[in-house]
């Protein structure tokens, strides 16, 4: 009964025609088609089925949801069943298929659709479900409840704790030599669990707190709650946890049940259907993430949510809460938009405390029978008092003069040791590692990998798993990179604090040997040679050579003297008192004994007050003693343990690596806009996703799948490869970072601050000459008869063994250097002075345990014209240390063959111009000295008194300072000249080409700076420098600050005007050509001393012409960081110095660079083995081209999101999804190979007179981002509308509303989506070239070979999948390619290689070759277009022109700054 054009064929003899239709030598395995799966005793009649027709039909108006209609009626119509003016009303006139069907001659075989399986909802497992998750929140909230009645007293059982250490009294009586052995005793001895505090330390924290949370503490408070352990609690918050891995692993068994491999290899085997496992998987992917938002959230409180809060005496942990605030650097980058949204962002912070570091901390007890208990915190002990129930950090105070830390000579008893040991800890600072698996665990639990984690289970559900793969590949890879870096730089921290080694103690009189982390403050330890030291400390007995390298980036060695036997002031951290000290992580190269009895020196050995001459008999006792005992022998250096642990030097700095304060540059203020803005271009194409895709559930999965493109979780991270890059090409140029972000920081550097010697100049000074000062010969009395127009100078002279005797002596001896072998140890001023004298050192043993050192002139026979008779001796018995504050040092020397004693005071011009007798000082000592100085030369004095013979020579070394250097007559001046190094001008003349200014911080005098700043090119040659300083010598009561011109020191008296008329002139010269050093170099410069720097300082006008001064001479090192910290309020700064008295400024500036010879000096954030400040430089072009690299990378990802989102919506739009290969060819080779590969770019061989921007958000980057993003749009829209114009493809239009638009991967083979792919990969490319633009800062980015080599390749792929006739390499991407039956119609040779079927009614998605070069042709016009808007637009002169308009409008607010 087949119809006639599709009867059944006539079989061949050895054939039989089967129920099929087709003809077969057996029919055993054929099955009917007609059963519809059904046994032929269950139908009512067997039907044959009839052969396949083998042509096509045309279907006019085909509506998918009436196809099977349609498609009977055109058959019908086709054989002869119907009419041909037959409708759809009037049907085919065949019935369809049924079971129950008989006495039929025809029916279509349309079997009906079988019952698809349910899910009741009702199964066991998720009864099960239903019973875990409510049990579980049944006992959470029973938890909830008994924790709130338990704590309902809570807030009245914690602490405000303050950070600053109350300081432990130590009983001393200091007033004779007895009681000074007298062991110290805490002051509460007898409770060692009390203490007693200042009043004020005791007011402060016992005093009552109305601080219930950590958002209320002030800065530096603590807020301590106590928790005691409940097994209850404890078993509900390792359910919390297994629940956590619970929603993990119900996600997988979802997953796996999507393919089959949960229930019998059958998909949806345990979801029943795919609308089922659909919404069961949206239902579990929400609930999952929002409880693993919730758990990492609450996850620092965590773990005491299920304890029981409760007295801090009584508690087992102590929660310890800090308000821990984001330090804000280069405000000045914040418009409107980013206040906004930082004014939400604090509120929310406030609301949640989010800015609060919490912290968990075990209490501790040193033994069982101990009673006492401590916490350790950011490694330091805070101890609970038994009287109160407060923890307190503590401190002991030993002392704060000389006298004061002499009395702890005899060291500590064990009770006391152990007693202050329980204070303080361990003076070992513990550095935890975590394991690698751990490690790698806690990376893992953070917001970004969460994100990344959820949007990944979106795309293995949606058999997307391959391109799942790859980018999980890519994270987990990127994560143990992390990880490993992270690990590497933890290490080398715990290698640097974690020390440990032996030394020799006193302990209850006694010279122990014992571990280096037994020490406490009080302790006295015996110095070698070699030893690194463990402690803060003082010197009590000795002299000691240390290295302080390490940490201060001083090269040259240290010398420490022991402390005085008089009440002078100690303060560890004052210069004074800096040559007393020696500072944890330092390493001894050489010490000294000292057995003398001096109350100027070290400490007596003998302690009865006298000094007593030993008999043989007693020296002989006392050596067998010393020979015999072994560690009780008296140690020749002795130092006193001051502080520490967490509380020295090093501890500190620690400290502040282990827990840096929080940081936040103009990246992460305008990242959180960019962050929004994203978020709010990702919700509108997640709603536009679910409106195109249907509004169904898979709808939903297409919108996750745009938001996760479109806000790429790479972005964070590409603002730190910029980063990465620039701090491996500083290493690679020997200089080294420890600080990453502020490499970005260096690309925006305005202002760089030097210093001069060592820095600017060559390492020290070189000796030059000595002028002398000559006299009228004074009377008997030595009084001089003459006036001050008698005393004069003489002609300068470089060969000081034509000097007189009283100069000589003078200069060999007014200084602070010893030997250590054969190297002279001291001030690089002082060694370089004392090797001009050519006198020596005696080294060995003292001729008197009076004297500090002997000195021997080279003197070996007489001189002409010499006054010398033979080789002189002299012995320095008292020495006072340069000090900053003074700007001076003295000795007084005891000449050996007449037995007077000499004063000598050394120190700078100015200085000891006020401290000698007026009789002495020339009349033209000012004009003399400011003529040196201005030929660029180091100018100190020398001062002189003659004591005459003296018998008690102890009676001098009891004098105090000012009497020693009281009533002294000028002597001579010394010259130095410090000469600029080889490549200092050439540096500087760059860093003024580079828009930099740069500014000298000296502490040598004005002119000597200025004379160096127009050396190297700092000040224009043809400048008027003008110098401002104090003028104490007018009559009014407060000193005026007075301005004279540098060249005839005449007064200026307007210098408001001058410096009004300098602006004015440079303003006007902006707007003419030229380069940029030419229109900002100034004819007028401003330079102040400290006293001048001072003077504006407390009058409020520094600001006012701080931009204008280019010279700060006579600065002390806090002066330096005072005006280091004054510029950087205007702009961003940087600061250069050798790592000495530089210090504080390195850490205080922006970007800080050590010229030091440490491979890693944690001085500052930058330090360089390469002592030349083309190291500044080449800092601020890796900075900039790191910056600019960053900035490019940032906007490489807006512009993938921005693309990607367009992809989608419109192929969503068409009902289409392009190629499964494409996808994983953007996302795998193209996104990530060119986001590396943008990095690479090569930096700019000189600094450009610009700076690139900071401003994610600026109208710099938005108009590069959305001009980009609006070319491809537009191209895109034209070239799908071109294609609709394509008479061949008019009749193939794609319509996916007959597929399931869950398969997604069946909705690419058509022109539509074919069309999409090309367009979008030729986009993603070229952003790569686009964004590797910006000459000034980056070398060309033809010089970026990797990104060349990779930007030419995909495009000759991309060209080769537009431009080729069908072949392998497109058929795997779909693309121009079709079924190989169809290629062959088509005119193609026949593929050799296997094609999967195409899911299109023509077989094939061809273009023709017409079309595809013009398709070719428009996207390399795309490619162009992009190109040029960046290159002419954003950064060309179109850019410039737009700039110059905005700023003629509305005024240009960017700081400039003098050149």
């Amino acid at each position: 009964d087949c119809p006639e054009a599709i009867q059944p064929p006539t079989c061949a003899s050895n054939e039989q025609l089967c129920d099929d239709g087709s003809c077969q030598s057996s029919c055993d395995a054929v099955v009917n088609p007609c059963l519809c799966g059904l046994a032929s005793s269950d139908v009512a009649a067997v039907y044959k089925a009839c052969p396949k027709y083998g042509n096509t039909v045309t279907v006019p108006s085909y509506d998918p949801s009436i196809k099977t209609e349609q498609l009977a009626l055109v058959c019908a119509q086709e054989w002869g069943l119907a009419a041909a003016n037959s409708t759809l009303e009037d049907g085919s006139g065949v019935p369809s298929w049924s079971a129950e069907s008989a006495g039929q001659p025809i029916s279509w075989s349309d079997c009906p659709t079988p019952q698809e399986p349910q899910l009741s909802f009702t199964e066991d497992f998720c009864i099960a479900f239903y019973a875990i998750l409510g049990a579980e929140l049944v006992m959470y909230l029973l938890w909830h409840m008994y924790k709130t009645v338990r704590e309902r007293h809570a807030a009245s059982l914690r602490q405000v704790c303050s950070q600053v250490p109350s300081s432990l009294a130590v009983n001393k009586n200091t007033a004779d030599s007895a009681d000074i052995e007298k062991p110290s005793v805490l002051a509460a001895e007898e409770k060692p669990g009390s203490i007693l505090s200042s009043a004020a330390d005791v007011a402060e924290n016992t005093a009552p707190k109305a601080i219930s949370s950590a958002a209320e503490l002030p800065e530096g408070m603590l807020l301590l709650r106590g928790y005691d352990n409940s097994l209850v609690g404890m078993a509900l918050y390792y359910l919390s946890l297994l629940s956590t891995a619970g929603w993990i692993v119900l996600l997988a068994i979802i997953v796996s049940d999507y393919y089959g491999k949960v229930k019998g290899g059958v998909a949806y085997g345990l979801l029943a259907n795919s609308n089922t496992s659909m919404a069961v998987f949206i239902f579990v992917w929400h609930l999952g993430a929002v409880w693993m938002v919730v758990m990492l959230a609450c996850m620092a409180r965590l773990r005491n949510y299920f304890r029981i809060e409760c007295p801090l005496s009584q508690a087992h942990v102590v929660q310890v809460e800090e308000r821990q605030e984001e330090m804000v650097m280069m405000e000045g980058t914040q418009n409107r938009l980013t206040l906004l949204v930082n004014r939400i962002r604090e509120s929310l912070v406030k609301k949640f405390d989010l800015n609060i570091v919490i912290e968990t901390c075990a209490a501790q007890r040193l033994s069982r029978d101990d009673e006492r208990v401590f916490i350790e915190y950011h490694c330091t002990r805070y101890v609970l008092s038994n009287a109160d129930g407060r923890f307190q950090c503590h401190s002991f105070g030993l002392g704060n003069t000389h006298r004061a830390l002499l009395a702890h000579r005899n060291g500590l008893t064990t009770r006391e040791a152990r007693d202050r040991g329980f204070y303080i800890g361990e003076n070992f600072i513990r550095v935890a590692v975590p394991s690698f698996p751990v490690a790698l665990l806690k990376e893992f639990l953070s917001y970004i990998y969460l994100y990344q984690m959820m949007c990944m289970w979106v795309w293995f559900y949606f058999n997307y798993y391959k391109m799942a793969l790859v980018q999980f590949s890519v994270i987990i890879a990127s994560a143990f990179v992390k990880v490993a870096i992270r690990l590497h730089s933890e290490h080398k921290v715990k290698s640097l604090a974690e020390h440990n080694s032996q030394c020799r103690v006193k302990r209850d009189g006694k010279w122990s040997v014992l571990s280096t982390a037994d020490l406490v403050p009080g302790d006295v330890v015996a110095v070698e040679a070699g030893m690194e030291i463990m402690c803060d400390g003082c010197v009590l007995q000795g002299e000691v050579v240390v290295d302080e390298s390490s940490l201060t980036g001083e090269a040259m060695p240290v010398r420490k003297l022991p402390l005085k036997m008089d009440d002078m002031a100690y303060d560890a951290q004052k210069g004074a008192s800096k040559t007393y000290s020696v500072i944890a992580g330092t390493r001894v190269l050489q010490c000294t004994g000292s057995v003398i009895v001096s109350p100027s020196q070290s400490l007596p050995t003998l302690l009865s007050g006298k000094s007593k001459p030993k008999s043989e008999t007693e020296s002989e006792s006392e050596n067998e003693n010393e020979n015999e005992g072994g560690v009780d022998q008296e140690p020749e250096t002795q130092i006193l343990v001051t502080q520490t642990r967490t509380a020295t030097d090093k501890g500190k700095l620690i400290k502040r690596i282990l827990f840096p304060v929080r940081y936040s540059f103009v990246f992460d203020e305008q990242l959180r806009v960019a962050v929004l803005f994203l978020l709010a271009y990702a919700g509108l194409g997640f709603a536009l996703s679910i409106w195109l895709m249907g509004h169904d559930m898979t709808s939903w999965l297409y919108g996750v799948f745009v938001l996760a493109q479109t806000c790429q979780p790479l972005i964070p991270a590409s603002l730190t490869i910029g980063q990465s890059v620039a701090a491996h090409r500083l290493r690679r140029q020997n200089i080294f970072c420890i600080d990453l972000p502020r490499t970005i920081m260096a690309g925006k550097v305005q202002v760089f601050c030097f210093d001069k010697t060592g820095t600017l100049t060559k390492e020290g000074l070189e000796y030059f000459a000595v002028q002398g000062i000559q006299r009228p010969d004074a009377d008997a009395d030595g009084d001089s008869d003459g006036n001050r127009q008698d005393v004069g100078f003489v002609a300068e002279e470089a060969d000081m063994s034509r000097l007189p005797n009283v100069a000589q002596v003078g200069l060999a001896a007014c200084h602070a250097v010893t030997v250590m072998g054969d190297q002279l140890i001291g001030n690089p001023v002082d060694i370089e002075q004392f090797r001009a004298t050519d006198w020596e050192i005696k080294q060995g043993e003292r001729d008197s345990e009076l004297y500090l050192d002997t000195l021997i002139s080279p003197f070996l026979e007489s001189i002409g014209g010499s006054d010398k008779l033979g080789r002189q001796t002299v012995h320095v018995i008292k020495r006072f240390e340069f000090v900053h504050a003074r700007q001076s040092m003295s000795v007084a020397v005891l000449d050996q063959s007449t037995g007077h004693v000499h004063v000598y005071v050394k120190g700078s011009f100015e200085r000891l111009k006020q401290m000698a007798n007026a009789r002495s000082v020339p009349a033209d000592y000012d004009m003399m000295t400011a003529r040196w100085a201005r030929e660029g030369c180091y100018v100190l004095a020398l001062a002189h008194k003659d004591l005459g013979p003296v018998d008690d020579v102890a009676a001098v070394t009891r004098m105090s300072r000012e009497q020693i250097e009281g009533d002294c007559d000028l002597v001579s001046l010394l010259l130095f000249r410090n000469k600029l190094k080889d490549d200092t001008a050439s540096a500087i003349m760059e860093l003024k080409g580079g828009d930099t200014r740069t500014v000298m911080i000296t502490g040598d005098t004005a002119l000597t700076g200025v004379y160096i700043a127009r050396q190297c090119g700092m000040v224009s040659p043809t400048a008027r420098v003008i110098l401002g300083d104090v003028d104490r010598s007018s009559a009014a009561t407060e000193p005026q600050l007075a301005w004279r011109d540098t060249a005839d020191d005449a007064v200026v008296n307007d210098i408001d005007q001058l410096l009004y008329s300098e602006r004015r002139d440079i303003d006007e010269a902006e707007g003419r050509l030229g380069n940029v050093v030419s229109k900002r170099t100034p004819s007028v410069e401003l330079a102040v001393t400290a006293a001048a720097f001072d003077h504006l300082v407390s009058t409020g006008a520094i600001r006012r012409y701080l931009t204008d001064i280019r010279i700060f001479a006579r600065m002390t090192p806090q002066g330096k960081v005072e005006c280091v910290q004054l510029h950087m309020e205007r702009a961003v700064t940087a600061m250069c110095g050798d790592g000495g008295n530089d210090c504080g400024a390195l850490r205080a500036a922006h970007v800080g660079m050590a010229l030091s010879d440490s491979e890693a000096s944690i001085v500052s954030p930058f330090s360089s083995s390469n002592r030349s400040i083309h190291s500044c430089v080449t800092l601020l072009r890796e900075g900039r081209s790191g910056l600019a690299t960053s900035i490019a990378g940032y906007k490489f990802l807006i512009n993938y999101g921005t693309t990607m989102s367009m992809l989608e919506i419109v192929q969503f739009y068409f009902s289409v999804i392009v190629p499964q290969a494409v996808w994983i060819m953007i996302d795998s080779f193209i996104t990530v190979g060119l986001c590396i590969a943008v990095t690479q770019a090569k930096t700019a061989r000189k600094l450009a007179p610009s700076r690139p921007t900071a401003r994610l958000i600026g109208a710099h980057t938005l108009a590069s981002i959305w001009g980009q993003t609006a070319i491809n749009y537009a191209f895109l829209y034209g070239m799908m509308g071109l294609l609709f114009r394509q008479s061949w493809f008019r009749c193939h239009e794609f319509d996916s509303r007959d597929i399931d638009t869950s398969l997604w991967w069946l909705l690419g083979d058509n022109y539509e989506a074919e069309v999409i792919s090309l367009v979008c990969m030729f986009q993603f490319v070229n952003a790569a070239a686009v964004y590797n633009f910006g000459y000034r800062y980056r070398r060309a980015w033809i010089t970026n070979y990797i990104l060349a080599v990779l930007y030419a390749g995909f495009i000759a792929i991309i060209s080769i999948l537009v431009l080729a006739d069908p072949n392998r390499f497109g058929c795997m991407f779909r693309i121009n390619c079709g079924d190989p039956d169809t290629l062959v119609g088509l005119g193609y040779s026949r593929p050799s290689w296997g094609i999967s079927s195409y899911n299109n009614p023509t077989g094939h998605n061809v273009m023709p070759t017409r079309f595809r070069w013009t398709l070719w042709g428009l996207c390399i016009a795309n490619i162009v277009l992009c190109l040029a808007w960046e290159k002419f637009v954003v950064l060309g002169p179109v850019g410039r022109l737009a700039k110059k308009w905005w700023v003629g409008r509305r005024g240009d607010s960017k700081l400039k700054l003098k050149l």
